[in-house]
């Protein structure tokens, strides 16, 4: 049996929690991906309209954004950019209907040093 470190022994999936958190992958997948398609968008914008047969064609500009959206579709596949394992931890219990784990307590704040005015002579 696993163990959670927060709450003790973990309790077996059912089969709606894995159908569920299944769905949740896919969705968080589809996310990443999407996000990696507008950062490639934007991209795009910024470099010059110009192809080896001087400015682009439709078709050519068609071409890209498929190619774009393609990359982004096999790049958040890979999960190498990590945004949708992110998203999956952070709405894990939601699908589960479980209680987030303890959040862990904030960094102190650095001390403060107060600084004497120079005397006014």
């Amino acid at each position: 049996m696993p163990l959670d470190p927060v709450n003790g022994p973990a309790q077996p999936l059912t089969n709606d929690q894995q159908k569920s958190l299944q769905k949740l992958h896919q969705a968080a997948q589809q996310m990443e991906s999407l996000f990696v398609d507008m950062l490639f968008k934007e991209m795009r914008k910024t470099s010059p309209p110009v192809s080896l047969t001087g400015k682009t064609s439709n078709a050519e500009q068609t071409f890209g954004e498929m190619l774009d959206s393609k990359r982004a579709e096999d790049l958040s596949k890979t999960g190498s950019l990590g945004i949708g394992k992110i998203l999956e931890q952070q709405m894990r219990a939601a699908v589960l209907g479980t209680p987030p784990a303890a959040a862990p307590a904030p960094a102190p704040a650095a001390p403060s040093i107060d600084v004497p005015k120079e005397r006014e002579q």
